[in-house]
């Protein structure tokens, strides 16, 4: 197996392990509801756990997201020039992009790493050690940092969300 297919099922593997903690989510709100209203045993830590796993979902969904042109975008405005000047466009997009979340992979491992040297503890109804939260948005921003890299290195436009290269 290559190292880019393996990268690529890392991609789709994340978006489906994202995917999954949402159902996660949604059934722990439920329960959560029920138990109130019927008196069951309640989960302390079910706020805690959604807020964690509401950051890794949108972390882990996230390169995916910008691998399929599925990512917010304004393109109305470029829409309205002619094509050429809109392929440069949106070439000059996918850098700047591609930048903007490799600066924020590179602060958010910062942290995480400053977080992991002085063994800060999230401390909540569940206890995460602080670093692991960083870790996360830096392990996100830097895949989708690879995902514009890679849409800017095989020639693609960016064409907005749901579109096509």
């Amino acid at each position: 197996m290559t190292l880019l297919r393996l990268y690529d099922r890392c991609v789709i593997g994340l978006a489906a392990a994202g995917a999954a903690s949402l159902a996660i989510i949604t059934a722990l709100i439920i329960y959560d509801v029920f138990s109130r209203n019927l008196g069951l045993p309640q989960l302390t830590s079910t706020s805690a756990v959604v807020e964690y796993a509401l950051l890794f979902s949108t972390m882990a969904a996230a390169p995916w997201l910008v691998r399929i042109n599925g990512h917010v975008s304004l393109s109305s405005i470029i829409g309205l020039a002619p094509t050429a000047v809109q392929r440069v466009a949106s070439r000059i997009v996918v850098i700047i992009a591609a930048l903007a979340v490799a600066v924020l992979a590179w602060v958010s491992g910062s942290i995480a790493l400053h977080q992991w040297q002085v063994g800060t503890i999230d401390m909540r109804s569940v206890d995460l050690p602080g670093w692991l939260l960083y870790a996360f948005m830096a392990a996100g921003f830097a895949l989708m940092a690879t995902e514009f890299l890679r849409m800017f290195l095989r020639g693609e436009s960016y064409t907005g969300a749901g579109g096509e290269h």
